[in-house]
């Protein structure tokens, strides 16, 4: 038996929010393009400890990239606080106000992305590739900038 010194890729925040991206397109096509359309022509950027993937959106398909060139709408969070969302222990209007989740944008571009947002924790609860999805989300390393 040989052994190989190829590992595969280290999972990161970008690479996790791809693959739900893709399991939602996939298992729940009707959420997924609910989502493309609230969120159309929107770029947004989302830091979750440090990691940095931005959401490009149009009206059929979403993109995850490590940068952007103009988000619509930034947001900075923490793991913690995307699990307390997922679980629906909290609200997304919750989290910001107790600062858990910083958003900035314009009001139309925040409330796209609360709505964007809450189709897909929608899609996901629904999803049979979801909880596997979030228990390796939970284990993802934390990677500063």
């Amino acid at each position: 038996m040989q052994s190989s010194n190829f590992s595969a890729p280290e999972p990161t925040f970008a690479s996790f929010l791809a693959r739900s991206l893709s399991a939602l397109a996939t298992e729940l096509p009707w959420a997924y393009a609910k989502m493309c359309r609230t969120l159309n022509g929107r770029e947004v950027s989302i830091e979750l400890d440090g990691a940095i993937a931005v959401v490009l959106c149009s009206a059929d398909s979403a993109a995850v990239a490590s940068s952007g060139v103009a988000p619509a709408v930034e947001c900075r969070t923490t793991r913690a606080a995307v699990l307390a969302l997922a679980r629906a222990e909290t609200t997304l209007l919750e989290a910001v106000l107790g600062e858990r989740v910083w958003l900035k944008g314009r009001v139309a571009d925040l409330l796209a992305f609360h709505d964007g947002l809450m189709i897909y924790l929608g899609g996901a609860v629904r999803s049979p590739s979801f909880p596997g999805l979030l228990y390796e989300f939970r284990g993802l390393p934390c990677q500063r900038l």
